[in-house]
């Protein structure tokens, strides 16, 4: 099972870049969804379905700030979204209008995916990656609100820009067995609408370990019963 973790650990710092996280619910205003850590780099995957969705930052201190829209490409064409950062008094703060925005496609080299790349909020452009860096925002509540002129269609939201998937080899397989076994797959089929047989590879190599420990298990079982059969 040790060198079952270790394949997970390797296989999965190869697939993404943010912590995917899927959004199966219409987050709204009253009810948003809460962004925990915001200066970690995490990917809201979800779908909007007739109204605007609202994600949540709390934080007592001074931090680290960026977001940024994308949209899964399935075809040449994309449909345009937008992303405002409202503060506790509902004031706009920051917006990205992704309406007049030139929108390019990106290809995501750790997922193998390709997206429709939207507007950010952040600071200066980082070269090498081609995305804005975070930047210093005050301590406060904060909402971002992220929405088109239908508020229908599927997007990916960036929250954050350090990279984390925990301290250490534990909280790492916590953090990524989810991410292999169930968003991964998830997230070809329902914002891609695709099927990658690589994102399956960590199911099959279970299969295989699994299929493994029961012959081993099976042979020292009838070991043990001619043993006792004499």
């Amino acid at each position: 099972m040790k060198i079952f973790f270790l394949f997970i650990i390797i296989f999965s710092s190869s697939l993404f870049a943010h912590q995917p996280k899927l959004i199966n619910y219409s987050p709204s205003m009253n009810n948003p969804h809460q962004v925990v850590y915001p200066e970690i780099s995490k990917a809201y995957y979800s779908k909007l379905t007739g109204n605007a969705h609202y994600y949540r930052i709390d934080s007592k201190n001074e931090f680290l700030f960026y977001a940024g829209i994308l949209s899964p490409k399935i075809n040449e064409t994309y449909k345009w979204l937008s992303i405002d950062v409202i503060d506790e008094n509902n004031n706009v703060i920051y917006q990205a209008d992704g309406k007049d925005f030139n929108w390019e496609a990106w290809y995501e080299p750790y997922a193998r995916d390709w997206y429709w790349k939207g507007p950010e909020i952040g600071g200066d452009t980082n070269l090498d990656t081609g995305f804005k860096r975070s930047f210093k925002i005050q301590e406060g509540t904060y909402y971002i609100k992220v929405y088109s002129d239908d508020n229908t269609g599927h997007y990916s939201l960036a929250v954050g820009e350090a990279e984390f998937f925990g301290s250490n080899r534990w909280e790492q397989i916590l953090t990524w067995t989810p991410i292999l076994f169930y968003i991964g797959p998830y997230m070809d089929i329902f914002h891609w609408q695709k099927f990658d047989v690589r994102a399956y590879i960590p199911h099959i190599a279970l299969l295989v370990i699994l299929f493994i420990l029961y012959l081993i298990i099976k042979k020292l079982f009838f070991k043990k019963r001619r043993y006792f059969a004499k």
